[in-house]
């Protein structure tokens, strides 16, 4: 497996959580620990309430223990420009992009509007 280098910023999705912790899964296939002390520079009461399991989050690589196989990774130590090329890395399909629904429904939301 190719394990990531320290200061890469990658997306990973959350597969399982712990009370303090939670295991991301990349692409690539290696995996990543998130710590809740690696979520926020502000106090962080409930890990549950900030990461929720499924969820794809962008995070910096900040240990690797190659011979344990092991990834430590962290949201508060994205810096601006790592969070612009996360951003960069996963561009929105212009075809994703459509105003239909706003379209359909705009006219019945001007009608039902309380006056």
């Amino acid at each position: 497996m190719n394990l990531p280098k320290v200061g890469d910023v990658a997306s990973g999705t959350v597969i399982r959580m712990y009370p303090s912790y939670a295991i991301l899964l990349f692409e690539e296939g290696w995996t990543g620990l998130l710590h809740i002390s690696e979520l926020s520079t502000s106090y962080i009461r409930c890990f549950e309430s900030f990461v929720k399991l499924g969820s794809i989050y962008s995070v910096k690589v900040i240990a690797v223990e190659e011979e344990k196989g092991t990834v430590r990774v962290s949201l508060k130590r994205m810096t601006p420009s790592d969070k612009r090329k996360s951003f960069a890395h996963h561009p929105i399909p212009k075809e994703e992009i459509s105003f239909t629904g706003l379209q359909e429904h705009l006219q019945g939301w001007i009608e039902n509007y309380p006056r």
